[in-house]
């Protein structure tokens, strides 16, 4: 099964995520993936489909089916491996854009642990994660997760969820080889089912960002909000 880890620094995260002014996010979330995938090559929107279509990719030469990019053969789709219940933690309180996701799937991913990203005023919210694809056929080398969305006014919601995986190159799939960054994206939303709770789960420590640990005791003045 595929496994999602904090990360080294492996992309940086785009866009100004600051606060202007205290924003409480922090609750337990379920996960409810919409029912699409999207395939791209290079920056090229190649297919989007829902579960049963069907649609051939031609690429430099060769072709794949869309329903061979997920499982053994191809690449591990974001529907099917990432967790889908999760506790929004904000370690340094609040006042801070620092953001992590907990992990409480307890049949995906290692529960307890953590995803690090940032925070700004709208709700608006950014994670990223490595993803290892040992046992993955299909992708040579190590994908970068991503994790983007909202939360509603309210924070009970994140009505507008998108979690990508992104290989670097090297994958071979049906008869094509990518030689350039393929990716997929799903969509999902999520509702809050009540207050931060991680008693289910060991939870890992507190991360950034760049899933450096950080003190929940020493927040970077950087990061807090105004």
């Amino acid at each position: 099964m595929t496994r999602l880890f904090p990360i080294l620094a492996l992309v940086p995260l785009s866009g100004c995520f600051e606060l202007d002014a205290p924003i409480d996010v922090m609750g337990n979330f379920e996960v409810t993936y919409v029912d699409n995938l999207r395939v791209f090559i290079g920056d090229q929107l190649v297919a989007e489909v829902a579960s049963g279509e069907e649609q051939t990719v031609e690429w430099d030469g060769g072709s794949f089916q869309v329903s061979q990019v997920c499982g053994d053969d191809g690449a591990d789709c974001p529907s099917e491996s990432w967790w889908r219940t999760v506790a929004v933690d904000q370690p340094w309180g609040d006042a801070y854009s620092l953001l992590n996701f907990v992990n409480l799937d307890l049949e995906r991913g290692e529960p307890g642990q953590r995803m690090g990203g940032t925070l700004d005023s709208s709700g608006a919210f950014q994670m990223l994660s490595g993803l290892g694809v040992a046992g993955n056929n299909g992708c040579a080398a190590l994908a970068v997760g991503t994790v983007d969305g909202g939360f509603s006014a309210d924070a009970t919601q994140i009505p507008d969820g998108v979690i990508a995986y992104e290989w670097a190159g090297g994958c071979h799939i049906g008869d094509a080889t990518i030689s350039t960054t393929f990716r997929l994206e799903s969509d999902f939303t999520a509702a809050r089912t009540g207050d931060y709770d991680v008693s289910s789960v060991t939870p890992e420590e507190p991360i950034d960002a760049e899933g450096q640990v950080v003190d929940p005791e020493q927040p970077e003045e950087s990061a807090a909000a105004g």
